[in-house]
């Protein structure tokens, strides 16, 4: 029978498995340290980046309450500019409505009628004035009455002055401006 010594091959088998053991038993621990140590550089990158962008939001908020505070500002002053000119506007159209009067004063009034005072107080309009004929004074205030830029034209006194004269008190309202809440 053919004797074979099995004890260097034992040896050799021996010497193959202890360094394997030896090398999954540094090279376990040593991969698992290299991971801890790359999620923990990976995990100080997110902390960093996380607070690199939280400080950019800081920022950006900080940025959008002074845009919001000069828009809030603007939106102020466009809001006291729109009530000026809706003022501005009102005065206007109030100077229009004021020549259209004075034109057709000018226009209508009889030959023979003078007018000696015109006073406005609150939208009333009173014309103190004299005149020749009872009818023209009131062709007169029959043509101011179809106009439109007038209403209520009443005649309320006339009184026979020293002569021929007669003095009337012409009481009337001016046209109210159309309400502009909303200006375009």
């Amino acid at each position: 029978m053919l004797q074979v010594n099995l004890l260097p091959w034992r040896k050799v088998h021996r010497q193959q498995r202890v360094r394997f053991w030896l090398t999954v038993s540094v090279c376990f621990p040593a991969l698992l340290l290299v991971s801890l140590l790359g999620s923990a550089v990976f995990l100080a990158q997110q902390r960093t980046l996380l607070q690199q962008h939280l400080a950019a939001l800081k920022h950006a908020s900080q940025a959008l309450s002074l845009q919001q505070r000069s828009v809030e500002t603007a939106s102020a002053q466009v809001k006291i500019l729109l009530a000026q000119r809706l003022v501005s506007q009102q005065r206007a159209q109030r100077s229009r409505d004021s020549l259209q009067m004075l034109i057709l004063l000018a226009e209508k009034i009889p030959e023979e009628v003078r007018l000696n005072d015109l006073v406005e107080l609150q939208n009333q309009l009173t014309l103190t004035g004299e005149g020749r004929f009872y009818h023209d004074i009131l062709a007169f205030r029959d043509t101011l009455a179809t106009g439109d830029l007038l209403r209520d034209v009443t005649l309320s006194d006339v009184r026979q002055q020293s002569g021929v004269m007669l003095s009337f008190v012409l009481k009337m309202q001016l046209r109210q401006p159309p309400e502009q809440g909303t200006l375009p």
